[in-house]
């Protein structure tokens, strides 16, 4: 199904987001490791700023939590052992708006991808509902761009570059997987049309 209007801010983009997404991965390497691809699972949980991750996450960046509109939770696991939701494959996202414009602001994460500590992105939403996430560090630029193709389909890609250039580019499918209780009311629909 197609999305009707790609989510034109972060509040609405978590939740479009929500739920488990099985993740296609193709990483590049552009240096002189070999390239990789793997499945996993990303599983989505949005917020609101009552929550009490919203106030230790701005203190960690100076920020005043206010500010904040909301965020989700994030956790990586393997097809294979799904529910784990590990704490060391987990992230903490929280949407700081620009309060002129809704579609642009700031992203606070918990801890990065390559420096494990608390780290602050820009974020913008294109006309097409493109959003584009800059995080800069010590060492790289990470860009990642990402998008509903329909409600149940999501693709990222993304960049790392260092002082010496782009190191690994990422692209991911992301498949929205269906809850339980998807699954037994579609079961439930087919019974009845196998009745008839």
């Amino acid at each position: 199904m197609q999305i009707s209007t790609p989510p034109p801010n972060m509040v609405d983009f978590f939740a479009a987001s929500q739920g488990t997404w099985l993740t296609r991965r193709a990483v590049h390497h552009l240096d002189h490791q070999a390239d990789e691809a793997g499945n996993s699972n990303l599983i989505i949980l949005p917020f609101d700023q009552s929550d009490p991750s919203v106030n230790s996450i701005c203190a960690a960046l100076g920020v005043i939590p206010a500010s904040a509109a909301d965020g989700a939770r994030f956790w990586w696991e393997s097809n294979l052992t799904q529910g784990s939701m590990d704490p060391d494959n987990a992230a903490v996202l929280i949407d700081v708006p620009l309060q002129a414009d809704s579609r642009k602001g700031f992203s606070l994460r918990d801890k990065g991808y390559v420096e494990k500590a608390a780290v602050m992105s820009t974020y913008s939403f294109a006309d097409d509902g493109v959003l584009s996430i800059t995080t800069r560090n010590d060492t790289n630029v990470g860009i990642q761009r990402s998008w509903f193709v329909t409600d149940q389909v999501r693709i990222r890609v993304s960049s790392a570059q260092f002082i010496d250039g782009v190191s690994m580019t990422t692209y991911c499918t992301e498949l929205l997987c269906p809850t339980a209780e998807t699954i037994k009311a579609i079961a439930a629909q087919a019974e009845k049309q196998a009745d008839v």
